[in-house]
């Protein structure tokens, strides 16, 4: 996206963008002013629209969304000329590895027609008392042939070398972006995105809804003990996956560490947030697991789950704090149910 207005527009369209964060509760850090200024200049009319359907749902536009939406409305256009410059790279590495196979190629038939020409020549010069200037001529452009074959082999092995480490950087680099905010095993959202969308939903005060799920794998520990940290690990994948199925927008779900999860609810009512966390304890209930070894199926997992509605006055922690109180009631009760903590 380009900026070409005058400094009079600009200031418009700054002014304008200014209240509609300010309505609408969105921190005011650089990324969300270059959204709303886009917003409010009508460049991007997709992104006018994902945020219209995004403050429909959220009633603000959470920072994680606001990240994604800046990468995907704002910053993919502006990095397009670095891209067109990477594939620009990889283009010309291709190239210069076709070149430099052709170029070995043509160097070997050369340097076997050499080979040839001064085989013939031996064959004539055998009966000459001294040898021909043009042999000694001919024998040093071989080997010189042969040299510059060599040279270019490497080369070749050094631009096959460049390509695999262009091929694994380009990964290295999509992991380090996916780890920043997701969690390796269960692909979920992890803690450091759980902390700030959290806050922000809190810093939002009692205007909307918003509701926490808190739920944990019962006698996780028994469990790897058990069946081992491998199959520990399935669990947690499969309640992972189902976490993924169950939680549409707006809910955000995430691993919250160990065997222990997370829903994030804005807009959602203690009772909805119950429907949520009863549905789930079914469809874990519900998991079978069959061991390779033996053969046998697992049947015996559960977990427990503990809600909590955000109140006037409440911190990050004191949410937290209640829905885990929620949580530990349900474990004391039985576990395998759901426990409300208001």
């Amino acid at each position: 996206m380009k900026y070409n207005e005058t400094p009079n527009q600009a200031a418009d369209f700054l002014r304008q963008a200014v209240p509609l964060m300010v309505r609408n509760r969105i921190p005011p850090n650089p990324l969300n002013y270059a959204l709303w200024y886009a917003y409010v200049s009508n460049k991007v009319p997709e992104l006018n629209t994902a945020l219209d359907s995004t403050l429909k749902t959220y009633g603000t536009c959470p920072n994680l969304l606001s990240e994604q939406l800046f990468r995907q409305h704002l910053v993919d256009d502006e990095s397009k000329d670095s891209q067109e410059i990477h594939n620009g790279l990889v283009n010309l590495v291709n190239t210069l590895h076709e070149q430099t196979s052709a170029a070995c190629e043509q160097t070997d038939s050369y340097s076997a027609a050499l080979r040839e020409s001064l085989e013939a020549l031996s064959e004539l010069n055998e009966t000459e008392a001294d040898p021909l200037p043009l042999e000694s001529i001919i024998r040093t452009l071989s080997l010189k042939t042969e040299a510059i074959n060599d040279a270019t082999r490497l080369f070749q092995q050094q631009i096959d070398s460049a390509q695999s480490e262009i091929a694994a950087l380009r990964q290295e680099l999509q992991q380090t972006r996916q780890d920043a905010s997701l969690d390796v095993l269960t692909g979920l959202f992890n803690r450091r995105v759980f902390d700030t969308e959290l806050e922000q939903l809190v810093q939002l005060g009692d205007q909307q809804n918003l509701c926490l799920i808190m739920l944990d794998v019962d006698h996780f520990k028994r469990f790897n003990d058990t069946y081992g940290h491998l199959m520990g690990d399935k669990v947690l994948q499969y309640v992972g996956r189902l976490l993924k199925e169950e939680c549409t927008e707006p809910l955000i779900p995430v691993r919250f560490g160990g065997e222990e999860f997370a829903i994030l609810g804005p807009g959602f009512s203690i009772e909805q947030a119950v429907d949520v966390a009863e549905r789930l304890r079914k469809r874990v209930e519900a998991i079978r697991i069959r061991q390779k070894s033996s053969g046998s199926v697992i049947s015996s997992i559960t977990a427990s789950f503990g809600t909590a509605s955000f109140t006037a006055g409440d911190s990050s922690a004191s949410l937290i704090e209640r829905a885990d109180k929620a949580l530990y009631q349900a474990k004391q009760d039985g576990r395998n149910r759901v426990s409300s903590g208001s």
